[in-house]
């Protein structure tokens, strides 16, 4: 039985940001601002699954 690390998730998606980055510099986006919908669900399964994540995201907010 394979399991898939949560936090190998955000190498798979390089790529994707590769292409927005292409894409963007080829067509001078500078004001383009990509939201990775999918990654955003990830994370919040993550923050949900492992609360004291949560909690030291917030800290480090909050020192910013």
């Amino acid at each position: 039985m394979k399991t898939e690390n949560a936090f190998s998730l955000n190498a798979a998606s390089s790529e994707e940001h590769d292409d927005i980055n292409a894409l963007s510099d080829a067509f001078s986006l500078k004001a383009f601002r990509y939201i990775d919908i999918a990654r955003e669900a990830r994370l919040n399964t993550i923050m949900t699954r492992w609360p004291l994540l949560r909690e030291i995201s917030a800290a480090q907010e909050s020192e910013r």
